[in-house]
């Protein structure tokens, strides 16, 4: 009797184990069919168990029965806990490459979008310097030294355009680099104050920068840091209403080296807030460019300049205008 019930067992085992084989093989494929054969497996089991059970003629009892169910329920357990785990993975890797996808179609609009700016920026002063060109050239400007001096303002505009896009591409494509060397955020703040002293003065602003707080080292590229918050201060600069306070101020806060550049702008919108480190993005909707507009490129450099160094740009309302916060991560004191 003893030998009949290990066989009515080792049937019911053995269909369980090549079911389950069978499922988890499935699984790789088709994580819908695979949940629909699971149960299967377990009926399929304990009719095994039991029709080796009746052959052997074992089914007086009910001890055969609960037998045969203990030996398949751990198994059917073991098949839908791997079952269900194959499906979590499924569904998070689903999930991210839809997050991919999503993103990289964001990507992809955002540059049709900044081709389009672009173009139409570019054109303007391009049309404006060949007017110009074809007035001096017939002799008819009115006044030629003006004439030449604004041929000269707006090519230095479409050139600094150029450059923008061109360190853009290069830092979103990876083709520019971060160097790493030892870099004080705080001379860098603290020289560039001093050359925006005059670009200031003209607004009728005051260009204020607090002594650094801490250490305020960090490994990466000089040029560029540089590059990202002379584009903050100068974005401050054009975007502040005249006798308001312009502060900068650079902070050592947990292990970070944290730039806060305030400015009087009046505030900022939910649509500024959401799309300001967008590139080519204005608040103006005509995208006409102004004397003295820049190309929309400026705070989307900031933000690119800190994801090549690890760090984060964000921006909140403050008494009178906003604040710019520039972090990267702080140098290591045992590198030095």
């Amino acid at each position: 009797m003893t030998m009949d019930l290990l066989l009515a067992v080792a049937a019911a085992l053995g269909a369980a184990l090549i079911g389950a084989a069978i499922t988890l093989r499935l699984a790789r494929t088709s994580m819908r069919w695979a949940a629909i054969l699971s149960p299967v497996v377990v009926v399929a089991a304990i009719g095994a168990g039991l029709f080796a059970g009746v052959e052997r003629m074992l089914i007086g009892g009910a001890e055969t029965v609960l037998l045969v169910m203990a030996v398949v329920a751990p198994v059917a357990l073991a098949v839908g806990i791997v079952v269900a785990a194959r499906s979590h993975h499924i569904t998070t890797e689903t999930t991210a490459a839809l997050a991919a996808e999503r993103r990289r179609l964001e990507v992809e609009q955002g540059r049709r979008e900044l081709i389009t700016w672009l173009s139409h920026d570019l054109r303007t002063p391009l049309a404006g310097i060949r007017a110009m060109g074809e007035a001096l050239s017939d002799g008819v400007a009115s006044d030629p030294d003006h004439y030449h001096k604004a041929i000269v303002a707006e090519a230095d505009r479409t050139s600094a355009m150029v450059s923008d896009l061109m360190a853009l591409a290069g830092l979103a494509s990876g083709r520019d680099e971060a160097a790493t060397e030892p870099v004080s955020v705080g001379d860098l703040a603290s020289d560039l104050i001093g050359q925006l002293q005059p670009l200031a003065e003209a607004a009728e602003l005051r260009l204020v920068g607090e002594p650094a707080a801490g250490r305020t080292e960090v490994d990466g590229d000089a040029g560029l840091i540089a590059r990202a918050l002379q584009n903050l201060i100068g974005n401050a600069i054009k975007y502040s209403q005249a006798g308001s306070l312009v502060r900068v101020r650079v902070e050592s806060v947990d292990h970070q080296v944290r730039v806060l550049v305030t400015d009087g702008c009046g505030g900022l919108s939910g649509e500024e807030r959401a799309h300001m480190f967008d590139a080519g993005w204005r608040k103006d909707k005509a995208r006409t460019p102004r004397p003295g507009s820049g190309s929309g490129l400026g705070l989307p450099i900031v933000r690119a300049v800190a994801e090549a160094h690890g760090g984060t740009v964000t921006a909140t309302d403050s008494p009178g205008g906003c604040t710019i916060a520039l972090t990267f991560p702080g140098r290591n004191p045992s590198q030095d």
